[in-house]
């Protein structure tokens, strides 16, 4: 279970992995639940955090104690390692500026990711839970937040996360080219079966790679500004519903 050159038999879109997406979809689901009928959902949160801390906390500790960390490979410099910091951080500390960031990186790429996974270990080795769990508790770190701390949907919010994201891609580029790595997947695709392989090479790489962060925060965008309407519902109808116990 902890080997890390066992179980190396992962199969897309198998029982397991199709069981997995369908878990993801039902604590979605029962999550969205709990923040429109109730309104002491702290836990979610705490539950969410201390999912996040533990995967990438026992993450580095397994690649240590495998003898396989490398700088190349095991630094927290992934897109799902910078949005699990940026989620930790706005648990404790709400900031408008860095969750238009963590809105666009960490919600719908994450959920890709656990379509198309970039891992070969099957269940149940201990990489494919924490995994699926590490990528489960970021998008819906975003849900909670964006529930819980009332935050506004701006129409800027698209180009403000563009150049956030490209501001970070400029050292983590740099850190690649010194060290050979491949973190943001800046250098190429991963080895697994993901879009990202359409994109090409090179240049054409990178410009596809833009592309694509434009469609998805787009998305993103629209995906939200219908939340924000169903959430402004649900706040209408509180109030109300608080005035007339009241009256």
């Amino acid at each position: 279970m902890f080997s890390p050159e066992k179980m190396m038999n992962f199969q897309m879109f198998s029982s397991v992995h199709l069981l997995t997406l369908l878990l993801f979809a039902f604590i979605t689901a029962g999550i969205l639940l709990c923040l429109s009928k109730f309104s002491n959902v702290k836990w979610i949160g705490t539950i969410l955090v201390c999912t996040l801390c533990i995967s990438e906390i026992s993450y580095q500790m397994w690649t240590i104690s495998n003898g396989i960390w490398s700088i190349q490979k095991t630094l927290p410099l992934h897109l799902c390692s910078i949005s699990t910091f940026i989620g930790i951080y706005l648990y404790f500390k709400r900031g408008s500026r860095l969750f238009y960031l963590f809105l666009y990186i960490g919600f719908i790429p994450p959920i890709l990711a656990l379509i198309s996974p970039d891992i070969p270990y099957a269940f149940p080795h201990y990489r494919y839970i924490k995994y699926f769990l590490h990528h489960m508790a970021i998008p819906l770190m975003v849900l909670y937040l964006f529930y819980y701390d009332h935050y506004p949907l701006r129409k800027g919010s698209i180009l403000y996360g563009l150049g956030l994201v490209n501001c970070l891609a400029v050292p983590i580029y740099i850190v690649n080219k010194v060290s050979g790595s491949n973190y943001f997947f800046l250098s190429g695709p991963p080895e697994g079966n993901t879009p990202l392989l359409w994109f090409g090479d090179g240049i054409t790489y990178i410009v596809n790679l833009e592309i694509a962060a434009v469609i998805v925060f787009s998305l993103n965008y629209l995906l939200f500004k219908f939340i924000a309407g169903k959430r402004r519902k649900l706040e209408i109808s509180t109030l109300i519903s608080n005035e007339k116990a009241q009256s």
